[in-house]
């Protein structure tokens, strides 16, 4: 299933940009103003949550509901009721869409909830020590293209494992996290198949945002890859 909203302010602002702001030192408000017509959406983690507290997050997303696609990434990974409780409570703070792991199974039941925010699947995480996980690759994405959830996410900086997932599911949507700050290059993702690249400290730890920001839109939107467009 293709996320809809996401699609569409993609195309629109011509971005395949997806701002982390887990990391930010600047208040969200004012640093999502400053940079939000170059983003197709943010990405709030836990440590965002804990730092700046649900109701400056739910004033985030109300602010933003119609020019940005809002992701919540708790990495949820609980037995299914559980997670369907908590994807109530995601939608009730005006997310559009949650990353959750694949590993626990039971998603499939998660699948069938009415009312739940679009749903992301981990396939692999992006940073190094993930071996257990990434030992289990195979299986999970087996899993993954039988779950036909609205998209997945697959670390930019492992492109063997983002053209496995493009290839196993050539229609599906593709994030991909791991941009700058843990190595993978600016459009490396992209090339290898993902649609669209999870940033964060490149562009909410650099002296510059704002230009940060613009150089790494405009850098993505030169790589083909993905289905954009």
């Amino acid at each position: 299933m293709r996320p809809a909203k996401l699609w569409k302010i993609a195309l629109e602002k011509s971005s395949r940009l997806i701002l982390a702001l887990d990391s930010s030192a600047l208040q969200p408000l004012k640093l999502v103003e400053m940079l939000e017509e170059h983003l197709a959406g943010i990405k709030v983690g836990l440590s965002a949550f804990l730092k700046w507290g649900t109701d400056r997050v739910v004033e985030l997303n109300e602010e933003f509901s119609h020019s940005l696609y809002t992701i919540c990434d708790l990495k949820l990974s609980d037995i299914p009721y559980v997670v369907g409780e908590e994807l109530k409570l995601i939608r009730s703070l005006k997310f559009d869409g949650t990353i959750l792991h694949l590993f626990q199974g039971g998603v499939e039941e998660v699948v069938r909830l009415e009312g739940r925010p679009d749903l992301y699947g981990i396939v692999a995480m992006s940073h190094p020590q993930s071996l257990l996980l990434d030992r289990c690759f195979e299986s999970i994405l087996d899993y993954a293209a039988r779950l036909r959830l609205e998209g997945y996410v697959v670390p930019a900086t492992k492109a063997n494992y983002v053209k496995a997932v493009r290839t196993r599911m050539p229609n599906c949507t593709l994030l991909a996290p791991g941009v700058g700050a843990q190595g993978a290059e600016p459009g490396s993702a992209i090339a290898a198949g993902a649609d669209f690249e999870i940033v964060g400290r490149a562009i909410t730890a650099s002296g510059d945002p704002l230009s940060a920001c613009r150089s790494i839109k405009k850098l993505l939107m030169g790589f083909k890859g993905g289905r954009f467009g």
